[in-house]
């Protein structure tokens, strides 16, 4: 017996079995013990807070972010100044050679605004990409997500963060 499905079904079932993995996620709260947003990571991610409240999010293959509030921000203008100061000192634990940037990249997402800083630089030869974030869904509260990776790392992480980004919705 032979079953005949229609090219629509067929690309349907195969769309679906390709989106399973990216459909396989868990939604997190941040602040743990006061949140304020939640957010998706993909299922087989693992988690850690630190007593500090920091939220530690890390892929199987190593790739590492964190979370962390940051109430001393008190508007946009200061969340774009403490980007340059965070990848900087994200390089130079890291000891970089050769670090640079780009210019940071402000944008919104419905109530989500968020500053954007993307760098490189090498450490102990291996060329890194230094990111971090700040967002806020309202005015006057900030937090930020940071993460340093090797290039091929990061690359093979895109899709996930920027999921991630776009799954931000403040806690009702």
């Amino acid at each position: 017996m032979k079953i005949k499905l229609s090219r629509s079904l067929l690309v349907a079932a195969i769309i679906a079995l390709l989106a399973a993995p990216l459909l396989q996620a868990k939604q997190l709260e941040f602040p743990v013990d006061d949140p304020a947003f939640t957010f998706m990571i993909p299922d087989h991610w693992t988690t850690e807070t630190e007593k500090d409240g920091r939220l530690f999010c890390t892929a199987p293959d190593g790739f590492k972010i964190g979370l962390i509030a940051s109430p001393a921000l008190s508007d946009e203008d200061d969340a774009k100044k403490l980007l340059p100061t965070v990848l900087k000192g994200m390089g130079d634990a890291m000891k970089c050679e050769n670090y640079k940037t780009e210019e940071v990249k402000t944008g919104e997402m419905g109530n989500l605004w968020l500053a954007s800083l993307h760098g490189q630089c090498k450490s102990e030869g291996i060329e890194m990409v230094l990111n971090a974030v700040v967002f806020s869904l309202k005015p006057g509260k900030y937090f930020t997500i940071v993460g340093a990776a090797p290039e091929k790392v990061d690359k093979a992480h895109d899709k996930e963060m920027n999921e991630l980004i776009k799954s931000i919705a403040a806690v009702q």
